[in-house]
């Protein structure tokens, strides 16, 4: 019986606490959304001081973060789990980056921290970004394909925009083709794409909040 009693304590104050959490959450979010109407002006100042607090909290999970990665490839190069010898790497990468950065006086400024990101860091993610070409081809070969219902009128789109971005394609087109094909990207294709990220943010609001109160 105690046993029981102290499962359903446990669970009550789980319970308690989650929706604590989903309140403070939906405050929090109803808050920020009253800033950015002009109904309430005087909430400028104050969502301006929120935002700091935000920024300072983030800044704090980013170094608990660095400091979980640090710990966990460390774990794993103890172990000598499989391709520990890439932990090492960005174990020493990471030392590096983080010396250089605190050595030198002008911090993040300094000479070297540029060099760093304009040799090292901007090839890697110059790198990472090319393989997206190759990502999107074979996306487009496995879901865009014609037998797909929509598929015809999908493809030909992704073509289209394709073609109509190309350097090249600026040189012989006429200026209302030219004109058409900016129109087309400014108004409904960005419209769309609005569309879903603010069907995405919903979307996961609510997902949000149902973990919170533990409804998933």
């Amino acid at each position: 019986m105690q046993g029981k009693s102290t499962i359903k304590m446990q669970s009550f104050s789980s319970f308690r606490t989650s929706w604590l959490l989903a309140i403070s959450t939906a405050v929090a979010i109803g808050f920020v959304a009253l800033s950015r109407t002009p109904w309430l002006p005087a909430l400028t100042d104050a969502a301006g001081l929120v935002y700091e607090w935000i920024m300072l909290l983030a800044a704090v999970a980013l170094l608990l973060g660095v400091v979980n990665v640090v710990r966990l490839h460390i774990q794993r190069i103890q172990l000598g789990l499989r391709d520990w010898e890439l932990s090492l790497i960005l174990l020493s990468v990471l030392a590096a980056v983080a010396v250089a950065g605190l050595l030198s006086p002008a911090g993040v400024a300094s000479p070297l921290m540029e060099w760093l990101f304009d040799s090292l860091l901007a090839p890697a993610q110059a790198a990472l970004f090319s393989l997206l070409a190759f990502f999107m081809a074979g996306a487009a070969y496995r879901y865009l394909r014609v037998s797909r219902a929509g598929g015809v009128w999908m493809l030909a789109g992704a073509l289209l925009v394709l073609l109509l971005q190309m350097p090249m394609s600026s040189a012989w087109l006429p200026p209302a083709v030219a004109n058409f094909t900016a129109w087309l990207l400014t108004v409904p294709v960005m419209a769309a794409v609005r569309g879903l990220l603010l069907g995405s943010g919903v979307a996961l609001l609510i997902v949000t909040l149902r973990l919170l109160v533990g409804r998933v």
